[in-house]
């Protein structure tokens, strides 16, 4: 398994709205540039979209608290 690969995939989820929507709909297409598994790729097929959002959610307002600095 490619860990780097779908933490890249996780971390571009988080801040990237836009790759986070992409992916929700059709985890396959948004992840065709990376180089991943078909159990990794199943894996992220099954991300709970809900608990993504909320987290990306929390991210942002943390950064936005720091001023975009950096985590807390």
């Amino acid at each position: 398994m490619s860990q780097s690969e779908v933490e890249r995939v996780i971390g571009r989820a988080v801040t990237d709205p836009e790759f986070r929507q992409a992916l929700i709909d059709n985890a396959r297409e948004a992840c065709k540039e990376y180089d991943l598994t078909e159990e990794e790729l199943d894996a992220l097929e099954k991300l709970d979209s809900t608990s993504l959002q909320a987290f990306a959610v929390t991210l942002d307002q943390r950064l936005s608290k720091r001023g975009g600095t950096g985590f807390m």
